[in-house]
């Protein structure tokens, strides 16, 4: 087969859900521009065609912008950001959201519906409780009389977005309610640079931040990072134009207490850290917020929920399950047409 541009040749992604470990092969016979900075607690990447040296500083300059104020909208570890403030607000009174935020949330309330709740991003005191968020790591085990305290704390049916002529709003009835974004983060940030990248009429590209992707142009190969710490392999390789992948694994951001494993995954309904054998999920689709969202929710469902859920919405999606030291991997009849 003849690639229509030579993109898809340098560009091979060794994807998983951190940044820290995402790698990129290069083909030293191509020139091109790698831009990058930090956001949201990870990094950004965008790798295109050679460009000058004053467009792409122009490029970085625009597209850091945008990113620190997306994370001084989103981020809970900013006291003066919108979510904090949101979170800190008692009043059951309409409160002031712009389109970007009224966007994350419509698409966490309307797949936190579909998955039964189990992506739901009320879960902000469970977790600060377990250590994930701006609280420091407990130094105890909670116990079941906290947990289920803190869970009468959750559920999307506290919140409602409401549209009029002044513009977009956010209303709980829950007063210590708190929302957390960090899991929908990455997903957002990956299409707000696509949005930049393209009103600068650039069209052949692929970003990367954290464990999302988005390839835009000719076709780029992409490889799922073996879901095992401290492993550098691949795992599947996917051929992707114009779509997006994310992956969320339970394998790496995690700690131990009172010799418990404590992953940094939280399941809504029960309050505690996941525990089943589902360790990665990965999804294609052509956006890449909607990708975060769902793998996110189907991590925390376990296989046999996550593999209904997907079956039923059609989702294009890999799993990953670690049976007696064994990786087993099952993909969807849409996914399937991914690896061709």
């Amino acid at each position: 087969m003849l690639w229509t541009l030579i993109l898809n040749i340098i560009f091979i992604i060794i994807l998983t859900c951190t940044g820290n470990e995402t790698k990129l092969l290069i083909s030293k016979k191509y020139n091109f521009t790698v831009i990058t900075g930090k956001t949201m607690g990870t990094t950004w990447k965008v790798k295109l065609l050679k460009q000058k040296k004053r467009k792409k500083l122009y490029l970085k300059s625009i597209i850091q912008k945008i990113l620190d104020q997306d994370e001084q909208e989103f981020s809970t570890w900013k006291k003066k950001s919108t979510i904090s403030k949101f979170n800190k607000y008692k009043e059951n009174k309409l409160y002031p959201i712009n389109k970007n935020m009224q966007n994350i949330i419509t698409i966490a309330l309307t797949i936190g519906k579909k998955t039964s709740g189990a992506l739901d991003i009320t879960i902000g005191q469970l977790v600060n409780m377990w250590g994930f968020g701006a609280k420091k790591t407990p130094k105890k085990y909670p116990s079941i009389k906290k947990i289920n305290k803190t869970l009468f704390l959750t559920g999307l049916q506290h919140l409602q977005i409401i549209q009029n002529k002044s513009g977009y709003f956010l209303k709980k009835d829950l007063k210590n309610i708190q929302i957390d974004l960090s899991t929908l983060g990455e997903g957002f940030a990956v299409d707000h640079i696509a949005d930049i990248l393209n009103k600068e009429k650039i069209s052949n590209y692929i970003i990367t931040v954290g464990g999302a992707v988005f390839t835009k142009g000719s076709i780029k190969k992409i490889g799922i990072k073996s879901p095992i710490k401290n492993k550098n392999t691949t795992h599947i390789i996917v051929y992707l134009k114009n779509k997006s992948i994310s992956t969320s694994g339970n394998y790496l951001n995690y700690f131990y207490l009172e010799k418990k494993n404590v992953c940094h995954i939280i399941d809504p309904l029960t309050g505690l850290p996941i525990q089943h054998n589902l360790i990665s999920v990965s999804i294609i689709a052509n956006n890449t917020l909607e990708a975060d969202a769902w793998d996110t929710g189907l991590m925390v469902t376990g296989f046999k929920k996550a593999k209904k859920i997907i079956l039923q919405e059609k989702l294009n999606a890999c799993l990953i399950i670690k049976k007696n030291n064994k990786l087993l991997t099952w993909i969807s009849p849409e996914f399937k047409r991914s690896l061709i």
